[in-house]
Order: structure tokens, then C-alpha cells, then sequence
């Protein structure tokens, strides 16, 4: 999403990452970090009586999936800046696939010169070509060269 400097990226520039499966380890390990134990993620038996007859994954865990599926260069990548249009659109079931797509919506060179707010439309897509989760990312990214930083791994 974020892979150079701003003066780099353009209106319609599209990512596309490769997928990853949502287990029912990785469904745990987000409930034991942010302390979201509801059933519906975790108990079988109780998710099998809701609207959805099995276990989904958090919403909130889709968004981190796709913040953590799609480049962001930390040598243009400045910060996370907002979060709008949030939508999820079905549930994500233990056991599915998704892989990210976004697409760079707007480039906006802040005053300073040196920095510009770039907003990309995210979408998280599952193994069937279902739209799972979408939202608009904006992000605070740095000019060519802004950081001369040794870049460890992700």
C-alpha cells in the first residue's frame, strides 16, 4: 500500500497481497490480546446456535489482518492518520482465506513540503471473491530519501 515516497505514488496505483488463512490460533491468540473472549469466536457449540452456525473471526482482527497484509515501507511511512467508511460486509469464518487489495484514492501534499496524507481504499477479499471487510486508510507518508534508516524485517 504504502511502498515509496509520496511524490512516487498515483490516483488508482492497486496492491494486491497474498492470502492468509484465518485459524482458529490466530482467532485465540487475538482474543487473549485484546481480552474480546465473546463465544461467537470461541465456543463452538455457541456459535453454532447464532445467525452464523459456526465461529467467526473478530472484525476488528480483519482490519489488523489487512493493516498487516498490505507494504507499508517504514522509510515513508510516517504514521497511521484515520480510519473512515469502516464496512463489514460478511463474516469471516475459522478456516477461510484473505488476501488484501487496495487502491490509492487521493495523494494530498501538506503544507510543510516534505509530507502528504495518502488515502487508499483497503478491501479484504475471501478464497470465493466474497468482499469481507473494506474502509478508506489514510496515512502520513514521507518524501524520497526522508528517512535514512537501516530497515529490519516486519
Amino acid at each position: 500500500m504504502i511502498t515509496k515516497s509520496f511524490e512516487e505514488i498515483s490516483v488508482g496505483d492497486i496492491a494486491v497481497t497474498d492470502p492468509r488463512v484465518v485459524t482458529e490460533g490466530y482467532v485465540r491468540s487475538f482474543a487473549d490480546l485484546t481480552w474480546d473472549r465473546h463465544p461467537l469466536h470461541l465456543d463452538p457449540d455457541y456459535a453454532q446456535q447464532t445467525r452464523f452456525g459456526r465461529q467467526i473471526a473478530h472484525g476488528a482482527l480483519m482490519l489488523s489482518t489487512l493493516l498487516g497484509l498490505v507494504e507499508l515501507d517504514p522509510r515513508y511511512l510516517q504514521c497511521f492518520y484515520g480510519l473512515d467508511h469502516v464496512r463489514f460486509h460478511r463474516p469471516t469464518y475459522l478456516g477461510d482465506s484473505v488476501h488484501a487489495v487496495s487502491e490509492v484514492l487521493s495523494v494530498r501534499p501538506r503544507s510543510d513540503g516534505e509530507t502528504a496524507i495518502v488515502t487508499s481504499k483497503g478491501s479484504l477479499v475471501n478464497q470465493d471473491g466474497d468482499l469481507v471487510f473494506s474502509g478508506e486508510f489514510s496515512f502520513l507518508v514521507g518524501e524520497t530519501h526522508s528517512l535514512d534508516l537501516e530497515v529490519g524485517a516486519r
